[in-house]
């Protein structure tokens, strides 16, 4: 049976994501019942801040890109990628915070790793890494958001506030075909399936400095136990 690239990706990229995000603290007390109304907002603030950004490095992808397929894959993704932002600012609002105040804070290291990695590769690098962010991403939304979205039913704080998590957990499954497809039409050389590779292990291990982010911010004290970008 032939694999594809995509398909080596995912084994490469399995070892990172286990160690990273599966035995996270972050997922681990979601799942048991002991996560708190602040640990969520903080969650919800850190990714409202790396959403807020996405369309941008996307179409800023787009228009650094030569490739006219690849110009309208990175378009088509930045369309569908917009406004999801606001599911942040809807949850947090329904949390009884005031995002006008709550959301002026910087945002932490992980957020800030991936919405730094994204701009450089989409401007000064090479765009077509952005695809092994998406794999990541839109992966976590496909495989993981489902499960959480599901055990976040049992926090009565969180039973209004849940629609970012609720439509990813619905819109990723049709993303991460988007994404296979991506990967596999880029992968034809050696050093563009390296770039997206090395772009989606960097991701994982941001995106579980986000849950160590929001578990810091949310004043966890699981966040001594989290792992750390570096």
């Amino acid at each position: 049976m032939t694999t594809s690239a995509y398909e080596r990706a995912e084994a490469e990229t399995a070892p990172v994501l286990a160690e990273n995000i599966d035995k996270h603290p972050f997922i681990k007390c979601i799942l048991k019942g002991t996560l708190t109304k602040s640990v969520y907002a903080a969650y919800l603030r850190e990714t409202y801040h790396l959403v807020t950004q996405t369309p941008y490095f996307l179409s800023a992808a787009a228009s650094h890109s030569d490739n006219e397929w690849l110009q309208d894959w990175f378009l088509d993704l930045a369309r569908d990628e917009r406004h999801h932002n606001r599911l942040c600012v809807r949850d947090l609002k329904r949390l009884g915070f005031d995002p006008d105040e709550y959301l002026g804070a910087v945002p932490g290291l992980g957020t800030w790793t991936m919405v730094g990695q994204n701009h450089y590769l989409a401007r000064a690098a090479n765009p077509v890494g952005i695809i092994g962010f998406a794999a990541a991403t839109e992966g976590l939304g496909a495989t993981l958001a489902p499960k959480v979205a599901e055990s976040m039913r049992q926090y009565d704080f969180a039973k209004d506030a849940l629609s970012f998590l609720r439509v990813h957990s619905t819109e990723d499954q049709e993303h991460i075909e988007t994404v296979r497809k991506g990967f596999d039409h880029c992968a034809q050389s050696s050093e563009t399936y390296t770039v997206m590779v090395a772009s989606w292990k960097y991701t994982l291990r941001a995106y579980a400095q986000l849950f160590t982010d929001a578990l810091e911010r949310g004043g966890s004290d699981l966040a001594n136990a989290a792992p750390r970008i570096g």
